[in-house]
């Protein structure tokens, strides 16, 4: 073997050294001295800590929304039953005051004289004849029999129904044939069934068909019972 290839054999050796210590050279760290990041790895235990966590915290969240919705219901509940309660004895309370109304209404018309039998059928030929205070008038058809109401109950009971000008309205057609009669020294109103009548704010025994208060027809028929 010549000079020359134990000098390329020298030259081969020295680069694969080099080369090998290349290879092995540790990686060079960032500027700053910090290191390359490493790769992010799951933590899988972590994430359902976390996951039961956020459970629990929900589940407590609902059973402290139901509680307090339960209690709120529970409140309603009872303020519901007391209102019943007092609907119940109002009820109760309204029947009472019915009856002693009825009772008292008997009463004061039993009281009451016997009715006048007019001399006349015609209601429009009595009306001018009746001028002094209030009368109610009733027509049995064959004849007209009137009486005149005394100042106290009766008499402020009809004014209230007079008075009462929501109850009074405007119906369709002519005036309805009237059983009774209330004779104001203003007005005339004329009553018949199913709260239909009407007004006459010229004391005539006719006018335009009107509704009248409910309660207005029984109250002067009881007068007549």
């Amino acid at each position: 073997m010549d000079r020359t290839d134990h000098t390329e054999r020298a030259e081969r050796d020295e680069r694969g050294e080099q080369n090998s210590q290349i290879r092995r050279r540790p990686p060079v760290r960032a500027a700053g001295g910090k290191a390359p990041a490493k790769p992010f790895k799951l933590n899988y235990r972590m994430l359902l800590c976390i996951a039961v966590l956020v459970c629990f915290v929900l589940a407590l969240l609902f059973f402290i929304l139901f509680m307090v919705r339960g209690g709120t219901i529970n409140d309603l509940n009872g303020q519901v039953d007391t209102l019943n309660k007092e609907k119940e004895s109002l009820t109760a309370q309204v029947g009472t005051l019915t009856q002693d109304n009825q009772a008292m209404l008997a009463s004061l018309a039993a009281s009451l004289p016997d009715p006048t039998t007019a001399q006349t059928t015609s209601i429009a030929d009595l009306i001018p004849q009746l001028t002094e205070g209030v009368y109610v008038v009733y027509s049995t058809g064959s004849q007209l029999q009137y009486l005149s109401v005394p100042a106290g109950y009766m008499q402020d009971k009809l004014a209230a129904y007079r008075d009462d000008s929501a109850a009074f309205a405007a119906a369709q057609g002519d005036a309805p044939s009237c059983t009774y009669y209330v004779l104001f020294s203003d007005r005339v109103i004329g009553l018949a069934e199913n709260n239909t009548g009407f007004v006459s704010m010229d004391r005539t025994a006719a006018g335009s068909a009107s509704s009248i208060p409910a309660g207005m027809y029984s109250f002067v028929a009881a007068m007549f019972a």
